[in-house]
């Protein structure tokens, strides 16, 4: 497909390749078959600026391989090829568009205009239904060539520089380009490192390297980190961090930076953070853990890993001196007002905690942990089980820190699995959480 040529939004055309016997058929054929038709749309995909173009008459030639060109008359007088339907200036959009092949009665009502196929390009706006995201390649002074049956518009077309439109009759021309020469010429925007005074600057972006591909400006090595405010695909800008904080992540304190990139950076915070369990929704925040680890910290979107490593010796999270364990800084919480859980909006739910129950592994296995929960409030301890009486009321409390040594079992790590269920008053809600502490040789 060609929507211009050097400049001239009038030439232009689109070829259409036949994959089996009977697509010549193009016509009503007296009313026992279809008709077929070409929809054009611009960059809105809006019906009441669509055009359509249907086919009046059959193909001589049909079969695998056979062509069908649709050009305009400025295409036919620039290559001296006849073309086997006249296509009306101004129908199809030069450099944000859409252009379907449907058949009437349509063939696939679930997609979009019912059209059998379609090929949408640069900031093309509308529905794409199942042909993806548009290819961001115009065809606009070179030429738009599928590589592949099926796929995605934005990964099966690709942009040439010899337009090379074929009849029915396998007549065929192809058009000679001007870009390669150096100098920026008539529908060019750029030739080589000559970029006629553009930059990532002028475009509108902060900071970069402008490249020409194709005689067109190519702006993915444009960035508009630096601006100081967070655009997409940024996790930050400057002393912009979208509203989150080290707290709002789930760390105990410190601040955020931002590199040059764009990115977040939790390096400056605490290396103290909460995770939470891996429980419903709803209920998760009736408990979590607390834990010291400067290498296991949640990422910029507050995800903590339940799964926390530690190289033995590595002092941001081993607390021991000895060589083949590992010895982590853990403690629980109860009821902590933690915006990471809020399910669609909603805080989670808070409640009172009745009880705590160590289910995985015994209590003689973790010493220190029980009595540590137990403090938190009055309470009775039996076996592996915490009940407190009254409940404690909805407010945020943490036990003391309590030491967990893990074995790295030689050359292999070692693992210890901590789970838990935290109660509400009068048996509800329920919060199930787990934490796996792992030691790396």
């Amino acid at each position: 497909m060609l929507g211009s040529w050097q400049g001239d939004d009038s030439v232009q055309y689109v070829s259409l390749r036949m994959l089996a016997a009977g697509q010549q058929f193009l016509s009503n054929g007296g009313g026992s078959r279809g008709t077929v038709d070409l929809v054009f749309d611009d960059a809105s995909g809006s019906a009441t600026t669509r055009r359509v173009f249907t086919f009046t008459h059959d193909m001589a030639l049909g079969g695998l391989g056979a062509r069908i060109l649709v050009a305009t008359p400025a295409l036919a007088t620039l290559s001296g090829l006849t073309p086997d339907f006249v296509l009306p200036a101004g129908m199809l959009a030069p450099r944000d568009g859409r252009v379907c092949y449907r058949v009437n009665p349509p063939q696939a009502e679930s997609q979009p205009i019912g059209a059998l196929d379609c090929i949408a390009y640069g900031q093309f706006a509308g529905d794409v239904g199942p042909f993806g995201p548009p290819t961001p390649i115009t065809p606009d002074n070179r030429v738009l060539r599928r590589q592949a049956e099926r796929g995605r518009n934005v990964d099966i077309w690709r942009g040439a520089l010899d337009p090379t439109p074929t009849n029915n009759q396998g007549q065929s021309a192809r058009l000679q380009t001007l870009c390669g020469d150096g100098l920026i010429s008539q529908g060019e925007q750029c030739d080589g490192t000559a970029l006629g005074g553009q930059t990532c600057a002028s475009l509108g972006f902060s900071s970069g390297d402008l490249a020409c591909v194709q005689c067109h400006l190519d702006a993915s090595g444009c960035s508009f980190c630096g601006n100081g405010a967070i655009n997409p695909r940024e996790e930050c800008d400057g002393a912009d961090f979208g509203g989150r904080t080290c707290a709002s992540l789930g760390f105990t304190g410190g601040g955020l930076s931002c590199n040059d990139r764009c990115r977040l950076s939790t390096g400056s915070c605490d290396p103290v953070f909460f995770v939470p369990g891996g429980g419903p929704p709803g209920p998760e925040c009736l408990a979590e853990w607390r834990v010291k680890n400067s290498t296991g910290r949640p990422d910029a979107t507050g995800k903590a890993p339940v799964r926390q490593r530690c190289k033995d010796g590595d002092g941001g999270c081993d607390a021991d001196l000895a060589i083949g364990t590992c010895t982590f800084t853990v403690a629980l919480c109860f009821d902590r007002d933690d915006a990471r859980l809020a399910v669609e909006g909603k805080a989670c739910r808070r409640a009172p905690v009745e009880s705590w129950t160590l289910l995985k592994p015994s209590s003689e296995d973790v010493p220190g942990l029980l009595p540590a929960v137990a403090a938190i409030g009055p309470s009775t301890t039996a076996e592996s089980a915490v009940t407190f009486a009254p409940p404690l009321e909805v407010a945020e409390r943490c036990g003391e820190s309590v030491a967990i040594t893990v074995s790295t079992r030689g050359r292999r790590p070692g693992s210890r699995v901590l789970r838990a269920r935290t109660t509400g008053a009068g048996g509800k809600p329920r919060d199930v959480d787990a934490l796996k502490l792992v030691c790396m040789p």
